[in-house]
């Protein structure tokens, strides 16, 4: 992998920038219930976790040089990618995997950027709570008996474009 300099430490700007657009077009969804924002909206977010995981150069993500932290975004972003895909092609099997990606790979990546501490301030812990509101919001396609209020998802798309904000504005300097 590509040593890491300031010139390259970019996810900030370009994996922030994807989760705030995702953002704004899953709002627009939740809104106007035009389904294709919503697909559009979850394969953004899920490009957006790319980025935020394996940086510019594959090796200067928000969880550093931490494979399993990698493994795990791009999982977390697998899991958007799956909901959007059921969006065009209904696939009732998928959704379980896809909400238990969403859940579990979202725990995981939160944990890993806080982990290695190369975001900073804010935006290193602020995907805690996209990660546990996802989990709250998404449980209920695994169980059931949980049902989950309109309200919930509102929070999930503004959390995801707080983090954004925060990465975007996190400091670019290296060490």
């Amino acid at each position: 992998m590509a040593s890491v300099t300031s010139r390259t430490a970019n996810w900030r700007l370009f994996g922030g920038s994807a989760l705030i657009i995702a953002a704004v077009l899953w709002i627009l969804f939740l809104l106007t219930s035009v389904s294709w924002l919503q697909a559009l909206a979850w394969l953004v977010l899920a490009a957006g976790l790319v980025i935020v995981g394996l940086g510019q150069t594959g090796g200067n993500g928000a969880v550093g040089k931490y494979v399993p932290g990698k493994v795990a975004l791009v999982l977390f972003a697998a899991g958007y990618a799956i909901f959007a895909l059921n969006v065009i092609v209904p696939i009732q099997g998928l959704l379980v995997v896809g909400a238990i990606l969403i859940i579990v790979a979202g725990l995981f990546s939160a944990w890993a950027i806080e982990r290695k501490s190369v975001a900073k301030g804010a935006a290193r812990w602020i995907m805690f709570l996209p990660a546990v509101v996802g989990a709250l919001a998404f449980a209920g396609f695994v169980y059931s008996p949980l049902t989950t209020s309109a309200w919930i998802i509102y929070v999930l798309a503004i959390l995801f474009g707080i983090t954004g904000a925060l990465y975007l504005l996190n400091d670019r300097k290296i060490g």
